[in-house]
């Protein structure tokens, strides 16, 4: 194993979850911002679709940047696996090899 594959899942996983989560913003922070999507309504969009975030995207009738206007909540969980995946490789190779299985 390359002794960067960790830091370098671990880079990516949190670039991809700060992409991520600029891209909900995107999406679902005018509606939360003028108060016709709560806060509360519109955290859970960024991990699945519900009905409401079904809805608010289709109600949104304003312009997005670059035209965004949906939000794929697969994309939180592909960061997630890969900052996860870095965390666990680093923190195996931290281990003394006569511990490991």
């Amino acid at each position: 194993m390359s002794s960067r594959l960790p830091i370098t899942l671990i880079g990516t996983g949190a670039a991809a979850g700060l992409v991520t989560g600029l891209w909900w913003w995107v999406v679902y922070g005018r509606q939360v911002d003028s108060g016709s999507l709560p806060l509360a309504n519109a955290l859970p969009c960024l991990t699945r679709k519900t009905d409401i975030c079904s809805l608010a995207e289709a109600l949104c009738a304003q312009s997005h940047v670059l035209g965004i206007t949906h939000y794929a909540p697969a994309a939180f969980w592909l960061s997630a696996a890969l900052l996860a995946a870095g965390l666990v490789l680093l923190g195996r190779r931290s281990l003394p090899p006569e511990s490991l299985p």
